[in-house]
């Protein structure tokens, strides 16, 4: 396989769609150099308006939204990656009107990471300031088929340790709960944890969902009083969304514990990667 001899500032990871299977994150030789770290920006600080980003000083993007969105890629569906060198110096600011130049620095210093590694770097808000916090991606064999991966990130500012629930019932009134991770603090990631599917990859998307699954949701709690937050959230879990299967997902918690409006709190989710 013959190693590309040539390399510009960036290397954005080509995703290879098919109609009738899932998305692949193809990242062999021959679409990237081995010296590079593949970092996805996934952006959660509230009520941030649009930023740019650089590495060691270029910029990387054109505007990206502050407060919801992933770079590069679109949020909830993206698994896309950016090459960079290992321990790149960041910065992400708000850029003076109609010139793109930086005006406020939100964060600026060098992320952690190796070459040929997959990261996420997060923007959130310490109540206080910004920050980036960096978490690895790489999870190791993918999931079984049938299955897909979660884990929660805890971008959530003043915000107590954090535990994700997993409520499932067969109807109204067969419901079962257990935790799927615990005790999350800021700035921090749980392990992934297998989800099953209720429709296997094979069968047709018509056919009945198993009958354990079949009202899946999450809830998002603090760990030390239970007290829930953010409501819940159902994930895509079916055949009629084939790209799921073998996947992994992260889950975020952005916005402020005690917040309301645009900084209540939230949970998000988004692809994060396949191999």
């Amino acid at each position: 396989m013959k190693r590309l001899k040539q390399i510009t500032y960036l290397i954005v990871i080509v995703i290879i769609a098919s109609a009738c299977g899932k998305t692949e994150l193809r990242t062999s030789e021959n679409i990237f150099p081995t010296d590079k770290a593949l970092v996805k920006f996934v952006l959660l600080s509230p009520n941030t308006p649009f930023v740019t980003i650089k590495a060691n000083e270029v910029k990387i993007n054109s505007l990206s939204l502050g407060s919801a969105s992933i770079f590069p890629g679109i949020i909830n569906s993206s698994s896309e990656y950016i090459a960079l060198a290992p321990n790149s110096n960041i910065s992400l600011a708000l850029p003076f009107a109609g010139t793109g130049n930086d005006s406020i620095v939100l964060f600026k210093g060098n992320i952690a990471t190796e070459a040929g590694k997959n990261y996420s770097a997060t923007l959130a808000d310490t109540g206080v300031d910004r920050t980036l916090f960096v978490v690895s991606d790489n999870a190791g064999e993918l999931p079984t088929d049938s299955t897909y991966s979660i884990r929660l990130i805890n971008a959530m500012a003043k915000s107590p340790n954090l535990s994700l629930l997993r409520i499932d019932s067969t109807n109204a009134t067969q419901v079962i709960r257990d935790t799927l991770v615990r005790n999350i603090a800021f700035k921090t990631a749980s392990d992934y944890i297998n989800v099953p599917l209720t429709a296997k990859r094979n069968e047709a998307s018509t056919a009945t969902p198993k009958a354990l699954h079949s009202f899946l949701r999450y809830r998002l709690i603090i760990t030390s009083t239970g007290v829930g937050l953010a409501g819940t959230i159902t994930p895509p879990q079916t055949k009629s969304s084939p790209g799921l299967n073998q996947r992994y997902i992260s889950v975020y918690a952005s916005g402020f514990a005690t917040g309301t409006g645009i900084f209540a709190p939230t949970l998000l989710t988004t692809i994060v990667f396949n191999k």
